[in-house]
């Protein structure tokens, strides 16, 4: 056996690019991953590229970057409800709308998250926009945090 054998089959590592905090912006969802980590098991990726930013022109995250959203599926507790607040403004809700979110959304995510892991570039949430504002917070264990805060781009509902 020699030094390289297998390297054919080495699968490529994908960095994304995470949006700063500080960042005010519409995005539109171009992928949806789940993927295994090795540090920290599965996760809930969001590609998504720079519709429109905050950002000044030549700084971080300009119109057209490919950024990423990352949520860690170790903790349900923690992952789900921010899973659902991304579902929820794809569907065209605010967090706010708890009800309507509870009678539409609800009984069928399970359903749409599954279609999103099967197949991560045809699924009802590729080519939605969203707005979507970051704010770095800390964690209970004191360490920094980006969290993002999705609404719909159309906020009439």
């Amino acid at each position: 056996m020699g030094l390289w054998d297998g390297i054919e089959d080495a699968e490529l590592f994908e960095r994304g690019v995470y949006l700063k905090p500080g960042f005010i912006g519409v995005v539109e969802v171009e992928r949806t991953i789940v993927k295994r980590t090795r540090a920290i098991g599965d996760a809930f990726i969001v590609e998504m590229r720079v519709i429109e930013t905050n950002m000044p022109k030549d700084e971080d995250h300009p119109v057209g970057q490919k950024v990423s959203w990352f949520q860690k599926l170790a903790d349900k507790d923690i992952a789900f409800p921010a899973i659902k607040a991304w579902a929820a403004a794809c569907a065209g809700y605010k967090t706010s709308q708890k009800d309507e979110i509870d009678e539409e959304v609800s009984p069928i995510l399970k359903d749409m998250m599954e279609l999103a892991t099967d197949k991560p570039d045809a699924n009802d949430f590729i080519g939605i926009r969203l707005h979507v504002e970051t704010v770095l917070v800390k964690t209970k264990k004191d360490k920094d945090f980006t969290r993002h805060n999705w609404d719909p781009v159309n906020l009439s509902n």
